[in-house]
């Protein structure tokens, strides 16, 4: 089992919320299949799945496969070129 600290989980999700808001507006759009919302955030990642609050509600989002933390980068630009 790969383990995803909530230390990195915090640093992840501070650096998308501050630099990449817009990556995870999509993830919610096309992932989650959320299209409307009036703010959305990412509140956790963990090996599994990402945790996006929108609007009072959150959306979990699961990888297609167990990641480890040298993972996460990869996986979520691999994501995003999906979407695009």
């Amino acid at each position: 089992m790969k383990i995803i600290s909530s230390k990195t989980s915090e640093r992840v999700c501070n650096h998308m919320n501050k630099d990449h808001i817009e990556s995870v507006h999509k993830y919610l759009r096309y992932y989650g299949n959320i299209s409307e919302f009036k703010e959305a955030y990412l509140e956790e990642i963990t090996s599994q799945f990402m945790k996006i609050i929108y609007d009072g509600k959150s959306s979990i989002i699961n990888f297609k496969k167990e990641i480890s933390e040298e993972e996460i980068h990869g996986t979520l630009v691999s994501m995003i070129k999906e979407i695009e």
